[in-house]
């Protein structure tokens, strides 16, 4: 193989090349979307929607489709993410307080408190992927999430770990938040997608020739 074939254009490492520097500019968009906090939501529907067009190599211009996706989802996402936030936070409150209180729970109380905290962040992570991709009301994508979560246990339980795995490594090795910063989050929403793509794929309508859904627009289940 000469120089020529191995940085041509379609080479793997030319192809390895623009698929971090897309993840890059991902990752900036979504941190850069996170600032105002109550906007996350949005943001990581936006962050969804353009990894799961990556995977299936259907993505555009990355900036133009993540605002697009931001502007289209932004209300739902954002009543998801405050919904996650309010149990979250009453969760957190009730771990953090009741070893202060005079009455003595048991340890089992604890445990049922975090496995519920673990069930919301769960169901958040089919949340915001099932809102960047189809076109259901709130309630009705919640619990389509929620199927999700139990009925596709094993993968569920694999995106919790990629998505807590940014965390861990700025917990362990602080030095490499310069590597998260970059592209932390968008490579773990990108591996999570490569998770659920093969089962929103059987959810997705056959395709039809005659009255195929637009390419940009989401789908209702």
């Amino acid at each position: 193989m000469n120089a020529n074939s191995f940085f041509n254009n379609e080479s793997p490492l030319v192809s390895l090349l623009n698929r971090v520097g897309d993840l890059i500019v991902l990752n900036m968009l979504f941190l850069l979307c996170c600032i105002p906090i109550v906007t996350i939501g949005a943001a990581l529907t936006a962050m969804h929607y353009v990894c799961l067009r990556m995977i299936r190599n259907e993505e555009g211009y990355i900036t133009r489709d993540f605002f697009r996706s931001f502007r289209m989802n932004f209300r739902q996402s954002t009543l998801i993410w405050l919904l996650m936030m309010v149990v979250l936070l009453m969760v957190g409150t009730d771990i953090v307080m009741l070893p202060r209180t005079e009455v003595t729970y048991p340890a089992l109380f604890h445990y049922i408190l975090l496995a519920d905290g673990v069930v919301v962040l769960a169901v958040g992570l089919y949340a915001f992927p099932l809102q960047a991709r189809f076109v259901n009301p709130l309630h009705r994508t919640l619990w389509n999430a929620a199927l999700l979560t139990v009925g596709s246990f094993p993968r569920t339980l694999a995106m919790l770990v990629l998505m807590v795995v940014p965390f861990i490594i700025l917990f362990a090795i602080p030095q490499l938040l310069p590597i998260v910063v970059c592209m932390g989050f968008s490579s773990a929403v990108y591996a999570c997608a490569a998770l659920y793509d093969p089962v929103f794929r059987r959810m997705e309508p056959a395709p039809d020739t005659e009255d195929s859904p637009q390419e940009d627009e989401n789908e209702s289940i």
